[in-house]
C-alpha cells in the first residue's frame, strides 16, 4: 500500500498515539468513517490504524468496530492481504463469527491464497451450515474459484450445485459451472450452463459468458455460432486479443 498520501495525517495524529483518550479515539474513528464515505480510503485506513495503535493492545468494543471498518477499507483499497489479516485479528480477538470467515475467505481468494480460501469456507460451513450469512454466497464462489485454481473442478462443481439447490442464481455462478464442465470436456452441458448465465438478470456483468459459450460451441463443431458469439463478445467488451485471434481462426472454418 502506498503511504505517501497519508503522511500528512500521520504527522497530525502521531502525537495522539500515546495516551490517546477515549474521546480522541472516537473522533479518529469518525474521521476514518468520513474519509471512507468521501472515497479517501488511504486516509481512512490511516485513521483507523491510529485508533488501534492508541489502544495499547487493549481491544474493546470501539476497537473491534474500528477493525471492521478498517478491513472493509483495506478490501476496497485492493489491499486484500491486509484485509484478510485484519479479519484474522477479529476472529482471534472477538469471536469466530461467520461473517468474519466469509469476508476473510473472499479477501484471501482475491489475494490468491487458494488454500486459505478453502480453509475459511470449510470453517464457515461448520458454523453456518445453511449459508445464511449475508456474504456466504460470495464466499462459496470464492472457494469454488480457489478449488478450480487448485485443479479440483469436481469439488468446485459440488459447491456450485449446492448453491443452485439453495435457490442461488447468478451469471457468475453459471459461468463457473460452465467452466468446470468445459474442463471436464462435457461441452454440451457447459453450453447449457453458459445459456443459464446469459438468461440471468445480471448477465451483462459477466461478458465472459459469450466468450465461453463460443468456446463450447467451437468444441462441438458449431463454428458459425461460435463466430457469432465471439463477435458479440468483442462488441460488448471492446478489444480482446485472444477473442480477435479466435475470430480470425473461426473465419477459416
Amino acid at each position: 500500500m502506498k503511504k505517501i498520501k497519508i503522511l500528512g495525517l500521520f504527522l497530525i495524529t502521531a502525537a495522539l498515539v500515546c495516551g490517546c483518550s477515549g474521546k480522541e479515539r472516537r473522533e479518529l474513528r469518525q474521521t476514518g468513517i468520513e474519509a471512507m464515505e468521501a472515497g479517501d480510503l488511504e486516509r481512512a485506513v490511516a485513521a483507523f490504524d491510529q485508533v488501534i495503535e492508541a489502544s495499547e493492545d487493549s481491544l474493546g468494543r470501539l476497537e473491534m468496530d474500528v477493525l471492521k471498518y478498517r478491513a472493509e477499507a483495506e478490501y476496497l483499497l485492493g489491499d486484500y492481504k491486509a484485509a484478510s489479516d485484519t479479519y484474522g485479528i477479529l476472529i482471534e480477538r472477538d469471536k469466530e463469527r461467520p461473517e468474519y470467515f466469509a469476508m476473510r475467505c473472499i479477501a484471501r481468494c482475491e489475494a490468491g491464497d487458494w488454500e486459505g480460501t478453502v480453509e475459511d469456507y470449510r470453517r464457515l460451513e461448520e458454523i453456518d451450515p445453511k449459508g445464511e450469512t449475508p456474504a456466504a454466497f460470495q464466499a462459496l464462489l470464492a472457494a469454488g474459484e480457489a478449488l478450480e485454481n487448485q485443479g479440483n473442478t469436481g469439488e468446485a462443481m459440488e459447491l456450485y450445485l449446492q448453491a443452485e439447490s439453495r435457490g442461488k442464481k447468478s451469471a457468475d455462478l453459471y459461468n463457473h459451472m460452465g467452466i468446470c464442465r468445459l474442463k471436464e470436456e462435457d461441452y454440451a452441458d457447459a453450453q447449457s450452463y453458459f445459456d443459464k448465465g446469459l438468461w440471468s438478470e445480471d448477465a451483462a456483468s459477466v461478458p465472459e459468458l459469450l466468450f465461453n459459450k463460443a468456446v463450447a460451441c467451437e468444441y462441438q463443431g458449431d463454428f458459425a455460432k461460435a463466430l457469432e458469439l465471439m463477435n458479440q463478445y468483442v462488441e460488448a467488451g471492446g478489444e480482446d486479443q485472444e477473442a480477435l485471434r479466435e475470430i480470425e481462426f473461426l473465419k477459416t472454418r
